[in-house]
């Protein structure tokens, strides 16, 4: 990929996280919700100092580590 596009959706990305909060979600939601689950994991690994401790962030990781458990 382009670097300079990397650059710019990593900054559009920036500027949707400062805008705004997102709903928080619940742990069933985001098992139900592969996508979403793994934006906000992306997210919370851009943002760890920030995002970690979010209720989003606990949750969607709680959903991974549990699909994933649940899979072995």
């Amino acid at each position: 990929m382009n670097p300079s596009v990397s650059l710019i959706a990593l900054l559009a990305l920036a500027a949707a996280l400062a805008g705004c909060e997102r709903e928080v979600q619940s742990l069933e939601w985001y098992k139900a919700n592969d996508a979403e689950r793994m934006e906000v994991i992306r997210e919370c690994k851009a943002n760890p100092d920030k995002l970690n401790r979010t209720e989003n962030c606990i949750n969607a990781k709680k959903a991974n580590r549990e699909i994933l458990n649940a899979g072995r």
